[in-house]
């Protein structure tokens, strides 16, 4: 089912040209489309991440990380301010190591580097046959995933 539709997103979009969509091709779509696949699954890491450390502190629970996130419930104790001042150091410097690492994909990646990356990332956002041709490609590299 997925591949018919994906199929006949294809048609579409190779009925639907202008100027921007003839400059981006496909492979650099599918380049774009791994890359961002790859960050993506760094962000769900940092996910896993915080849970973990949450889970595993003694005297913290999942609710009360939440209230202290939120500024909810009573007043943070030390102990709680010194592990979200950690676990938010934590989350900052995954987020720079991601910040990087697209960076570094990008460059090695794409033509032109973080060019082309900016011209395809402003593209999918107000082209809408760019965001079709992404999306099917997406599509097909996450089927890949899920088969492998």
């Amino acid at each position: 089912m997925k591949l018919l539709i994906a199929a006949l997103l294809m048609g579409v979009v190779v009925n639907v040209s202008n100027a921007q969509s003839e400059e981006i091709t496909d492979e650099n779509l599918r380049r774009y489309a791994l890359l961002m696949e790859s960050v993506d699954a760094m962000k769900a890491e940092i996910s896993v991440a915080l849970n973990d450390m949450i889970k595993n502190q003694e005297g913290m629970t999942g609710k009360r990380f939440s209230e202290l996130s939120k500024g909810e419930g009573e007043a943070a104790t030390e102990f709680e301010t010194k592990f979200m001042a950690t676990i938010e150091e934590m989350k900052e410097d995954r987020i720079d190591a991601i910040k990087q690492v697209n960076q570094l994909l990008a460059t090695k990646m794409l033509p032109d580097g973080g060019k082309t990356y900016k011209a395809i990332k402003a593209a999918i956002d107000s082209d809408e046959a760019v965001k079709a041709r992404y999306e099917v490609i997406l599509a097909k590299i996450q089927l890949v995933e899920e088969g492998a």
